[in-house]
């Protein structure tokens, strides 16, 4: 279960990180758009959406779910680290000055991950939903 997770959190921090290289600066932008704040608002809640149907459509078992979305969350937690560290080299697309809001940005997304395996595994005992 480990390796799975560790893959899925990698091929997801993959993804994520290819998007704010490539089309980043149409959407993570400063100034009276507001997209910033849209995205602080949004991409959490969808985190938490993906999660929560990954760990549904792969079936993990209800005890193992926080720990999968805690597994899951591993690889962009560190790999987020030098990202932040080298924000100038990994996204020269995006202005130098968004590298706060980003690193602010990606962390809660990776908190929504453990939270929704969390709040997944605790549904299912609590009688809440079904596995």
């Amino acid at each position: 279960m480990i390796a799975r997770w560790m893959i899925v959190g990698f091929v997801l921090w993959l993804v994520v990180t290819l998007a704010f290289r490539f089309v980043g600066e149409d959407f993570f932008t400063t100034g009276p758009s507001g997209s910033i704040s849209w995205l602080f608002m949004t991409l959490p809640f969808i985190m938490f959406a993906l999660t929560f149907a990954l760990l549904k459509l792969f079936k993990v078992d209800p005890s193992d779910r926080a720990e999968a979305a805690s597994i899951f969350a591993v690889p962009g937690l560190i790999i987020g680290v030098y990202e932040i560290n080298s924000f100038q080299f990994v996204f020269p697309n995006l202005d130098p000055a968004l590298g706060p809001s980003f690193s602010a940005l990606m962390f809660a997304c990776y908190a929504a991950v453990i939270i929704a395996g969390i709040v997944s595994s605790r549904l299912h005992t609590l009688g809440g939903a079904s596995s």
